[in-house]
């Protein structure tokens, strides 16, 4: 169990040579007058069995919060307790020898991050198997692949279970087999107790791991609750500064001034129950407030453990919306056949310049229509989508 109540971090700089020098001769006491607050009073809990993740922009201080959870670095203000022990998975492979072998590099890493001697020669072939580099168990590091490093140090960190496991950007390891190992062994750890904090900028992966999620901003929690209302902060903030540093709120009506999103599938208006198979019309209307110079339109589609399911824009379809003058009403239509596997699913809209909402985002909206998608005539089929097939069986 974590608890962390008004933590503060402020990194001391130098604006010159001379204050560094005065600084270090006045052990600290002097110089070093520039202060950045990394953290600004920051404070949440996580369960026991809970999976919590934390996003936020470049900066926003998500790897900061982690060091200071580690021990790796200290704090100014505040008050941390932690219950249990705590393993990181900060940076993996950090610390290989890349002239020792693999064996060797697991002994002594082991012993590091708080493993014995016994527990790490009876866990020797389960490390290496799990990482699926068992035939290069006596093999100098120096010949692996960064993959197979990388599964390695992610092996070893998780080889016993610990009662608090913080991670930072680390799953993006191995090919989507090893990956689905990673997240299966997430999964196991909460089922026992553990207390998991994941740092991540994956947003697809965070909305299917993670029971609730922090969203920090300039060293401040600006949210902290449901994973999708904390999706929605995040991309409200990414709308915010994609016109640049500003600091009054954004308020999307300040470009749109209106919208409208209707369904339509065999002749029915905003169905909540479609078919796999079935031709779907989605338009999206809209009247702006403001003289725009080039707009993209998109909608997605995310399934029932938020995973984003289908997404496509005007902008990838090659629509032109440009130099849209202020009091345009813009009517567009998508039609396309939901091929879907059966299932709830919910559909988002996006108003941005470009190809994605990176730059110039008017408005991100989730959850704007809940349906769901039922198979009827299709044949019964696995996986997340449907493709039309087609059989032919020679016989001799």
């Amino acid at each position: 169990m974590i608890k962390v109540k008004s933590l503060t971090k402020n990194y001391i700089g130098f604006s010159n040579s001379l204050d560094r020098i005065v600084s270090a001769l006045s052990f600290g006491f002097l110089g070093g007058g520039v202060s950045f607050q990394a953290l600004n009073s920051i404070s949440f809990e996580i369960g026991k069995g809970e999976i919590v993740g934390v996003i936020g922009r470049n900066g926003a201080g998500k790897s900061t919060l982690l060091k200071i959870l580690t021990g790796v670095s200290d704090y100014h203000l505040g008050e941390i307790s932690i219950v249990g022990n705590v393993r990181s998975i900060l940076e993996l492979g950090v610390g290989f020898n890349p002239e020792l072998s693999g064996v060797e590099n697991i002994y002594y890493n082991g012993i590091v991050i708080g493993y014995s001697s016994l527990e790490l020669l009876t866990l020797i072939d389960e490390i290496f198997s799990f990482a699926g580099v068992s035939e290069f168990k006596n093999v100098p590091l120096k010949n692996y692949s960064t993959g197979m490093i990388m599964r390695l140090g992610f092996s070893l960190a998780t080889a016993i279970r610990p009662d608090i496991l913080l991670v930072d950007e680390a799953l993006a390891v191995g090919d989507a087999t090893f990956q689905q190992k990673c997240l299966s062994r997430f999964d196991e750890f909460k089922k026992k107790g553990t207390s998991i904090l994941i740092v991540s900028h994956d947003i697809n992966l965070l909305k299917s791991l993670s029971d609730r999620i922090l969203v920090l901003e300039k060293g401040s929690l600006v949210f902290d609750g449901n994973s999708n209302a904390a999706i929605q902060k995040y991309m409200q903030i990414i709308a915010k500064h994609s016109f640049g540093n500003i600091e009054k709120e954004f308020d999307s009506s300040e470009w749109i001034k209106n919208y409208s999103v209707s369904i339509e599938s065999d002749g029915l208006k905003n169905p909540k129950i479609l078919t796999v198979g079935n031709l779907v019309k989605l338009n999206i209307a809209l009247k702006i407030n403001k003289n725009i110079p080039d707009l993209t339109i998109g909608f997605h589609i995310d399934d029932s453990k938020n995973i984003r399911a289908f997404g496509i824009n005007t902008n990838h379809l090659k629509g032109d919306l440009t130099n849209l003058e202020k009091n345009s009403e813009i009517s567009v239509e998508f039609e396309f056949p939901i091929n879907l596997a059966p299932g709830k699913y919910s559909l988002g809209i996006a108003f941005h310049e470009g190809d994605n909402h990176s730059l110039h985002c008017y408005l991100w909206e989730d959850g704007v229509f809940n349906f769901e998608i039922e198979r009827t005539s299709i044949p019964k089929f696995d996986g997340v989508s449907y493709l039309p097939t087609r059989l032919s069986i020679l016989k001799k």
